[in-house]
């Protein structure tokens, strides 16, 4: 055995001797200010998303009245249906939740809950808001290339991608709601034991 060998042991040792500070449990004001941070974001996520939708709408209804091909009118149409039903179960999904005044439960529960209510909206936006959407664009873009007279891959590949991007954008931000769930439910069980 050479010292090389009885050196690492010896510090693989001291290593598994040391002692591990347990983790502490949240301190309710700390818990407060993260359950308020999470309102504060997803208010003013969904205040951008209701902003771009009341600009957007607009738009299409211009596009449905002023381009020429029943294609590009239908499809500007379907996609301000789309962007209503975005709004709508944005609403209905990730609305913010305030605490109630007469919450019977722990501030930790309520926030656990609104925590899997954001990821699990976040999970399903190719459902709720990306497929509304999705046919009203490719319609309006078919519609658009009848129009010039042309046939090109191009503006389908850069809409699929964009839509492609926004469910992993949303599935991104979903994991990092995951591992803020397991660490409160981590901490919920070390309290527990």
């Amino acid at each position: 055995m050479s010292n090389t060998d009885s050196a690492e042991d010896q510090a693989r040792g001291l290593w598994k001797a040391q002692d591990v500070p347990a983790l502490q449990p949240l301190a309710q004001q700390q818990l407060a200010e993260q359950a308020a941070k999470l309102q504060g974001t997803v208010w003013r996520r969904n205040r951008r998303e209701v902003i771009a939708a009341i600009a957007i709408a607009p738009v299409f209804l211009f596009y449905a009245w002023f381009f020429p091909h029943w294609l590009s009118q239908l499809g500007a149409l379907l996609t301000v249906v789309g962007i209503g039903v975005v709004v709508w179960q944005l609403g209905r999904r990730a609305s913010v939740r305030l605490l109630p005044e007469d919450w019977a439960g722990s501030l930790l529960a309520f926030h656990r809950s609104e925590l899997v209510r954001q990821r699990d909206a976040l999970r399903s936006v190719w459902l709720w808001y990306v497929g509304p959407m999705a046919p009203g664009i490719m319609l309006f873009i078919c519609g658009r290339q009848i129009e010039n007279g042309q046939w090109q891959p191009w503006p389908f590949v850069i809409a699929a991608l964009l839509m492609a991007g926004v469910v992993g954008l949303n599935r991104y931000a979903a994991r990092g709601l995951q591992r803020e769930i397991d660490k409160l439910d981590e901490l919920t069980r070390k309290d527990n034991a």
